[in-house]
This record gives structure tokens, C-alpha cells and sequence, in this order.
């Protein structure tokens, strides 16, 4: 096999969270403060995408909790567990240039609800971002978050 050098790593960015796709989320949030010591340093609600979480851990958080209030978008992406991991985030430099970059190789683009395919980012909290359709990406879904 043939390494390609570090071009994911670059085009990807930091890593800026792991998030947990969770059916009971203040269930969730207190186990994984039990388990890994973790401080709650915001929650959040986003409404258009029956979204609505928190984020653990140092500084800004880097572990994501999050629950959708419709049942229907848990029992679709959750399945019979209770907590699953969900996608990772990314800070890019360039959202723009990321996305095309990705849509050159067949990597179609979607909201944290998954529902609908989008061609544009998404402004969540003064910050541009896109979900990359699991099956577009290896089966795994990845948050790019940038200007």
C-alpha cells in the first residue's frame, strides 16, 4: 500500500470534538461525568434539527453529548443502544476549499439531522459547518466547522 502523506490530516484540520449520539442525554451526561471526571462547559439547543446537547470536558468542551427530541431521528441513527459514537469534529481553516476538495471525491454533505443532502454550510453560533453523508465517507460521519 501506498501512503498518500498527511494530506487528510491537513485537509481535516484540528480535532475539535467527539460526539455521542445519546437516547436519554441527561442519563448519558451524568455517566460520562461518573466515568471520566468530565465538567459540563455548555449546553446547547438547536431547535430547526430537534437537536440538543452539551459539551464536556477542558476549555471548550471536546466531548459532545447530544439527543434529537423527535423519536423518530433517534431510533434511526441509535438503533437499540444507548449511547453511540456519532461523527468527529473538525476545525478547517478553509470550509469552502475543504468542501470542494471532498466533492472532487464523491463526499456528498448533509445538517447534524442528517435529513436532507446540503450544498452550502450551515451558520450554527457565528461559525459555518457541514456533516459528510456516512455513506459518502467510509460509513462514519465528519463535522467540518470553519469560516
Amino acid at each position: 500500500m501506498q501512503r498518500r502523506g498527511n494530506t487528510m490530516s491537513a485537509m481535516l484540520g484540528e480535532l475539535d470534538h467527539v460526539a455521542y449520539l445519546a437516547g436519554d442525554l441527561e442519563t448519558a451526561v451524568a455517566e460520562f461525568q461518573a466515568l471520566f471526571d468530565l465538567p459540563v462547559v455548555r449546553w446547547f439547543e438547536r431547535p430547526q434539527f430537534a437537536l440538543q446537547g452539551v459539551f464536556l470536558g477542558a476549555g471548550e468542551g471536546n466531548v459532545e453529548l447530544f439527543s434529537f427530541t423527535e423519536d423518530e431521528l433517534i431510533e434511526r441513527r441509535l438503533g437499540s443502544a444507548r449511547v453511540r459514537l456519532d461523527h468527529v469534529g473538525y476545525r478547517v481553516a478553509d470550509i469552502d476549499a475543504t468542501v470542494a476538495r471532498l466533492r472532487e471525491r464523491g463526499v456528498r454533505f448533509c445538517g447534524p439531522d442528517m435529513r436532507v443532502e446540503l450544498h452550502e454550510p450551515l451558520e450554527l453560533g457565528g461559525t459555518r459547518h457541514l456533516w459528510t453523508l456516512p455513506e459518502t465517507t467510509l460509513d462514519q460521519s465528519i463535522q467540518l466547522m470553519g469560516r
